[in-house]
């Protein structure tokens, strides 16, 4: 009779126990599908990127605004960087991307900085071998925001910058 009433409390504690451990491992388990989600756009970023700046690299025989309205049937750099991510942009918010000539001189600082070069109106007007950037920003907003609400300082959203450079052709 004795053991029949103790193995009752026990059973209530057991079931404590098990939803307190379970909560436990399901935050983590979707803090790591969270994180990879993070680094899987982070990836597909900068490869469209670095397409992006290739792409304006060897077109920089189109029109000034070829980095925004298509020329024809060639499409503009923020199309094809939009192909290259295969539909991860719609994971981003306030999704941009921007086409310049990059300044040298801060390039080969430590760390490097890839910023565009003073006073430019085109991004065609990078001569041959200078660089061309294509900048890729945005906010990365998590499927449960409540895991990067206190890192993020309330806003629920990760901000994500990529910027890649190559030599102009024209």
């Amino acid at each position: 009779m004795y053991f029949q009433s103790q193995k009752r409390r026990r059973g209530g504690m057991t079931l404590v126990e098990s939803a307190l451990l379970l909560s436990l491992f399901l935050m983590f388990l979707f803090g790591i599908f969270e994180y990879a989600r993070y680094l899987f756009l982070t990836q597909i970023t900068t490869n469209a990127a670095r397409t992006g700046a290739r792409y304006a690299c060897v077109n920089v025989d189109k029109p000034d605004n070829f980095d925004t309205v298509d020329a024809g049937t060639v499409p503009s750099i923020r199309q094809q960087v939009i192909n290259s991510m295969g539909g991860t942009d719609k994971m981003m918010e306030n999704f941009t991307v921007s086409v310049f000539p990059v300044d040298p001189t801060p390039m080969y600082q430590d760390p490097p900085v890839i910023g565009p070069k003073a006073g430019f109106t085109s991004w065609k007007q990078a001569t041959f071998t200078e660089r061309i950037a294509v900048r890729i920003s945005g906010d990365y907003r998590p499927i449960l925001p409540g895991f990067v609400f206190f890192i993020t300082g309330g806003t629920g959203t990760i901000p994500i910058q990529l910027t890649a450079c190559a030599g102009s052709e024209g």
